[in-house]
């Protein structure tokens, strides 16, 4: 978790009272990065599955997921490759 709030704290910030979640939005987000389901579940603090249920309209985000998606949604693929490897590189270091 901590890890995750690091990363994120290079994030911008986001008023998720004015954002809008819908599935297909995540799916092409995700696809434009070139991540898989669990590296950007990775990114938001969940697990691959949760975002598979998310696409597939089967669950939603609760509103601090969403405002983490928002705030990805500025990212380009090398930022988001680099988050990813900074968060791994973090859990090496933990074992």
């Amino acid at each position: 978790q901590q890890l995750l709030k690091s990363v994120s704290s290079r994030l911008p910030e986001v008023d998720v009272e004015h954002v809008r979640f819908t599935a297909r939005s995540l799916r092409s987000q995700r696809k434009r990065l070139g991540l898989s389901a669990a590296d950007y579940g990775k990114l938001i603090g969940v697990t691959g599955q949760t975002i598979y249920s998310w696409e597939g309209e089967s669950s939603r985000p609760r509103k601090a997921q969403v405002a983490r998606i928002a705030s990805l949604r500025h990212l380009g693929k090398r930022e988001a490759h680099a988050c990813l490897e900074q968060l791994d590189r973090g859990r090496k270091k933990m074992k």
